[in-house]
């Protein structure tokens, strides 16, 4: 069970009234600097109840877990560290007892945590209890977060109804508080997951298209194979052989090929499981657990057998009912000129075709999604910026006007440095999806009620940022050095933010600020609007934003943004060394460019994308071997007529065009199947698709070329050796 945050007190109410849990436990997911022992390091992890592990049901694989007295205030200096960390920092050496040093902190190590354990993000790496002090016992202040689990027998279902009355009951009793929130009951699957289980399931979809095709043309070409041996099976039939010998024959000869093909198979899904890994996002989630291991391996058995043995056993069936008499009056082609057994080849080819439309234009249509997003304006430069995290230490910089001393002199060393044509300050450039936000007050209107309050990002700036990152101005002005009064704060404001609250107007002026007014708290004043920027990632609108001077306040961690017109990379060494130069123990992290950033916020969608045309290429082609091994089958079938069509003055072009249009007809009606079947299957990928519609035009039109494409030449070599038919020669055959 997880709410994205929740207060102190709400959170005990939760534990006290929820019923359908066994054990809850609160956590939180600091970053802290890990001092001493070689470079510094920004370390992801959680301060959390000991409650936690027990909700997880994990055990260390090192010393012992923290205890609940440990989260008192003054005893909660130990930590749990992971495995990773334990192999990369210390060397997997006696760590037990060791102190670390957390942000001038000192921690003792009293446990690792086993490999693979990273809760509540893949990249966690120390656990160390929560301790809670009496400010932040109230029923305000949204900081928690939440696990729970659920007594056996309790559905999900049940549990959320039971999480809704507990939530009603609660704003009824706090409304001030509490009004309009509530309690969301996610599977911690779903968490895990996040927001790749839609375009996995999409790719398992396709997994089993690709599947199905190749199953319908193993039934075509078995089909084929056992046309080619009709005379065969009649002469051992003729001889004595059973009906049950002859099926069991053709079944096992069958196995066998599927056993070979399976085998080959194998072998090279090593090797794709690497090209796999080399496409897939970073943060897939459990990434590095994907391997081929004996489930798959007995899956993948199965499924080869089990598709001989089905689509085997039909061909098996068919030929062994062939009636002895006519067979052998016909020369062994009885089964050949069966009219059931033409249009089952048929049916199968249009099968084909139709499958491999429907995988083909989902591929175009998320490919043209990927082109609109990565031609969509970001609101800010995005070329030639280098990016970095910049954690400076509280031991050097423990107060807020230290922290802007030392962004202002890294700004003013960095903007020195040759190539270098700007520079700024931020707290991020992009947003979580759980930014850093609060509610606010607006002083020309009455405070919102608890229900209509909505929350606005708060973000520092550096004076000169927008200007370096070539944001737009809409109103009034930047923000610069002089936004540093403490007592006459000012703000920006984005045009989300503005058309929201005052549509058609200049907001500049007007003042706001943060939670409700206060004595304490001065009223911040806007001073101008800046455009949209698309921070959350290309596919995803602005929300409400507000941005500050960090010459008012800077935070610890920031996000240092250089532009230059050398490659960006290329500056990290001299960068590197001026924020040394001001602060050797400061980790310097996630350092890429924004291009990149923005290419890494698209990697689901690309690997989705990429994956889904193999798959729509690789169904393409079984297609295409489809369509020519039935084309072939038709030009042996039929080289007694083309001979007489020939005799008697058809040209090749007459042949080529008369194997052709079989072989296109057939095809064509398999696509008028598959382009109805995607426009359904469009409907399902409405959420993946950013820029088009579920009826894109070229897309569908892109998937007939290419499906067009395939099938002229899986013809076109069965019709041109058609074409070449020596009339003579066929007539005598016959």
């Amino acid at each position: 069970m997880r709410e994205d945050w929740a207060s102190y007190l709400n959170y005990q109410d939760y534990k006290r009234l929820g019923t359908t849990f066994e054990s809850m436990a609160a956590f939180t997911e600091p970053s802290m600097n890990l001092i001493g022992d070689g470079e510094p390091e920004r370390i992801r992890g959680a301060f959390a109840e000991a409650a936690l592990f027990d909700v997880l049901g994990v055990a260390p694989l090192q010393g012992r877990l923290f205890t609940k007295d440990e989260e008192a205030p003054g005893k909660g200096n130990v930590v749990l560290i992971g495995w990773r960390l334990w192999q990369r920092r210390f060397g997997g050496g006696d760590i037990l007892g060791k102190q670390l040093d957390f942000d001038g902190r000192r921690f003792t190590v009293i446990g690792v945590m086993p490999a693979g354990f990273a809760f509540p993000a893949a990249k966690s790496e120390f656990w160390a209890p929560l301790v809670v002090t009496d400010q932040q016992k109230q029923r305000v202040g949204y900081w928690i977060q939440m696990v729970a689990r659920i007594k056996p027998g309790i559905s999900h279902a049940q549990a959320q109804a039971e999480m809704d009355v507990v939530g009603k009951t609660i704003e009824q009793q706090y409304p001030d508080a509490n009004a309009g929130y509530g309690v969301f009951v996610n599977p911690l699957e779903n968490h895990v997951a996040g927001n790749v289980r839609t375009p996995l399931l999409v790719l398992f979809g396709a997994v089993g298209l690709v599947l199905l095709i190749a199953c319908v043309n193993v039934a075509g070409l078995f089909l084929a194979r056992a046309e080619a041996r009709t005379r065969e099976i009649v002469v051992r039939a003729a001889l004595g052989a059973s009906r049950g010998s002859l099926v069991r024959q053709l079944i096992l000869e069958a196995f066998a090929l599927a056993l070979l093909a399976g085998a080959v198979g194998i072998l090279a899904s090593y090797a794709g499981i690497r090209g796999l890994l080399a496409l897939a996002p970073t943060d897939l989630p459990r990434l590095d657990e994907i391997h081929i291991d004996g489930l798959v391996l007995v899956f993948a058995v199965v499924v080869t057998t089990g598709t001989a043995f089905l689509f085997g056993l039909w061909p098996a069936w068919r030929l062994s009912r062939v009636n002895l008499q006519e067979a052998l009056r016909e020369g062994g082609r009885g089964m050949s000129s069966s009219t059931a057994a033409a249009r089952m080849r048929s049916a199968l080819v249009v099968a084909q075709c139709a499958l491999a439309i429907l995988l083909l234009a989902g591929a175009a249509l998320l490919l043209r999604s990927l082109a609109s997003l990565r031609g969509m304006d970001a609101g800010f430069r995005t070329s030639g910026v280098l990016t970095m995290r910049v954690n400076a230490s509280r031991t050097k910089y423990p107060q807020g006007p230290q922290l802007t001393q030392f962004y202002d002199q890294l700004l003013q060393r960095t903007r020195a440095l040759p190539g270098v044509k700007g520079a700024a300050i931020t707290s991020d450039l992009f947003l979580s999806d759980t930014p850093n936000s609060g509610t606010f007050t607006l002083e020309d209107r009455p405070p919102f009620p608890p229900a209509e309050q909505i929350e606005a990002t708060g973000d520092l700036v550096s004076p000169g940022f927008f200007e370096t990152m070539q944001v737009r101005l809409v109103h009034g002005r930047f923000l610069n050095a002089t936004d540093g009064d403490p007592k006459a704060p000012t703000l920006l404001i984005n045009e989300t933010f503005a058309n929201k609250y005052w549509p058609g107007q200049d907001p500049t002026g007007r003042r706001l600020i943060f939670g409700t007014p206060s004595p304490n708290r001065p009223w911040m004043t806007i001073v101008g609007v800046v455009g949209d920027m698309r921070r959350r990632g290309l596919h995803r609108g602005a929300r409400l934003e507000v941005f500050r001077s960090t010459a008012l306040a800077a935070g610890r961690n920031m996000q240092l943004l250089v532009v230059t017109g050398a490659p960006p990379l290329s500056l990290v060494p001299t960068v590197r060394q001026e924020v040394r130069a001001l602060d050797p123990s400061g980790p310097i992290t996630r350092i890429s460019t924004v291009d990149a950033e923005i290419g890494e916020s698209l990697a689901v969608r690309r690997f989705q994308a990429v994956l889904l045309a193999l798959f729509a290429g690789l169904a393409v082609l079984l297609s295409a071997v489809g369509i020519f091994g039935l084309m072939t089958q038709v030009v042996v079938r039929r080289t007694g007529e083309i001979g007489l069509r020939m005799a008697l003055g058809a040209t090749r072009q007459d042949v080529l065009r008369m194997v052709i249009r079989q072989g296109v007809l057939l095809a064509a009606a398999g696509g008028i199947v598959g382009i109805v079947g995607a426009f359904g299957v469009a409907r399902l990928l409405r959420s993946l698709l950013f820029g088009i519609g579920t009826a894109d035009p070229v897309s569908y039109v892109g998937a007939g070329a290419v499906m067009a494409v395939a099938v002229l030449l899986a013809c076109g070599l069965p019709a041109w050796r058609a074409a070449g038919v020596d009339p003579m020669v066929a007539l005598r055959d016959e």
